[in-house]
């Protein structure tokens, strides 16, 4: 689940997110939806057509302990709520 909404970007896929926090996309939070954990990321100004296009055609470069790291604090954040 993917939505965009008052410039605030939701997913559901914890590895989408933790590639956007890497690629240094502000992360507001999380929250609940039918039990689904939603992180939650503020767009920015030009927003996420690039990094969503980079990721999904396996072409992003990214620090890979960094992105490492990340899956673990977004697992933790998804068992934690």
């Amino acid at each position: 689940m993917d939505c965009e909404k008052d410039n605030t970007y939701k997913t559901s896929d914890l590895y989408y997110a933790a590639y956007l926090k890497v690629a240094a996309v502000p992360f507001l939070g999380t929250e609940r939806d039918n039990g689904k954990v939603l992180f939650l990321f503020q767009i920015p100004e030009g927003g996420l057509r690039d990094l969503k296009n980079q990721y999904f055609t396996r072409v992003a470069r990214v620090p890979a302990l960094t992105y490492a790291d990340e899956i673990k604090v977004m697992k933790t954040l998804t068992f934690s709520q």
